[in-house]
């Protein structure tokens, strides 16, 4: 994979960093807007990444970046994401996704009729420990609760309540703490069990329109998944699933999952310790390039199909609390 960047927020850092130690992806390009160019800059000469750009037709039109990583605020990754596939670039898309299910199935279906590998950088469905719950599903049995909670106090919240917008709490960038900090709980929530049969969210809305804080209630055939997250308020980081015989706990953010341990009900426990990685964007950075350099799409579609079946769950709960952002109405590209 030979990358070009988009953006230059904190995440974009932890990427390029995870990025400069995958063999044998190469950093090519960066991109921002003329406002942001010296951070782009610094950036370029961190990571020693050989071309800038701030004219956008420029970058897309670079030979030597065959894939784009598409990191700016949420409302934006759709209509990026589809510039970057229409010049025909392969397309890493941060989390969320995009901002609806049309947006996510329109970016699908481009990728799949040009031959083109299109990702989500979500690390939940990538991480040994999530993958090792998983496999130990069957341990303690018929499933009767699972619980997440992702709490995270943001100073941008103090920003907020000081009467000053940011993207992370802006409904025109489709910001809140359900597209943020609760998807990556929603994830798991999917990666573990599919695509639940409904789910509610009770939010904590902020004064900008988007919620602060909030619970989503996934509904499965015989059990229930609570996701609890937060920007206005800290908590202990957490994910337990609950079975007849035991529990899976993770005792961490889902996104990080330092630490899996299995408690069998008046049994053993069992703690694993599986994840080597100082970075955990590192090890989905290298399954897709595995996937790209082995042309793996059978690999690929089972990734995308997990990505629209969250962008179907996280449009289904924002809108079971009646929530919406400018861009919802807008038509496809």
């Amino acid at each position: 994979m030979k990358l070009g960047i988009m953006g230059h927020g904190p995440i974009v850092h932890s990427f390029l960093e995870a990025a400069s130690r995958v063999e044998p992806i190469r950093l090519c390009a960066i991109y921002n807007r003329p406002a942001s160019a010296d951070a782009g800059a610094a950036l370029a000469n961190q990571y020693h990444i050989p071309c800038t750009y701030q004219d956008f037709d420029a970058f897309l039109a670079d030979k030597t970046v065959d894939t784009v990583y598409i990191a700016l605020p949420n409302s934006l990754h759709y209509s990026y994401a589809l510039r970057v596939l229409e010049a025909g670039k392969h397309a890493i898309v941060e989390k969320p996704f995009t901002v609806t299910t049309a947006q996510a199935a329109h970016l699908a279906d481009t990728a799949r009729a040009k031959g083109l590998f299109l990702f989500e950088a979500i690390t939940v469905c990538h991480l040994p420990h999530v993958k090792k719950l998983r496999e130990l599903l069957p341990c303690i049995g018929d499933l009767s609760l699972v619980q997440c909670n992702y709490s995270q106090y943001s100073k941008r919240y103090d920003q907020l309540m000081d009467g000053q917008m940011t993207n992370m709490f802006d409904p025109r960038f489709a910001g809140g703490s359900l597209m943020d900090l609760n998807s990556y709980n929603i994830h798991f929530a999917v990666f573990l069990f599919g695509e639940p049969a409904s789910i509610q969210y009770f939010p904590r809305m902020g004064p900008s329109g988007v919620d602060t804080a909030g619970v989503a209630i996934l509904q499965y055939a015989s059990f229930t998944v609570s996701c609890a997250a937060a920007k206005d308020s800290e908590s202990r980081c957490f994910a337990m699933v609950q079975g007849r015989q035991g529990c899976l706990y993770i005792d961490g953010p889902v996104n990080a999952s330092p630490a899996l341990a299995l408690e069998i009900r008046h049994g053993r426990t069992e703690r694993f310790s599986l994840q080597d990685r100082e970075n955990r964007l590192i090890y989905e950075l290298m399954e897709m390039e595995r996937i790209v350099s082995h042309q793996d799409w059978e690999a690929h579609e089972r990734l995308l199909s997990h990505s629209l079946a969250v962008a179907r769950t996280l449009e289904n709960a924002r809108r079971s609390a009646g929530i919406r952002f400018l861009c919802d109405g807008e038509p496809l590209l």
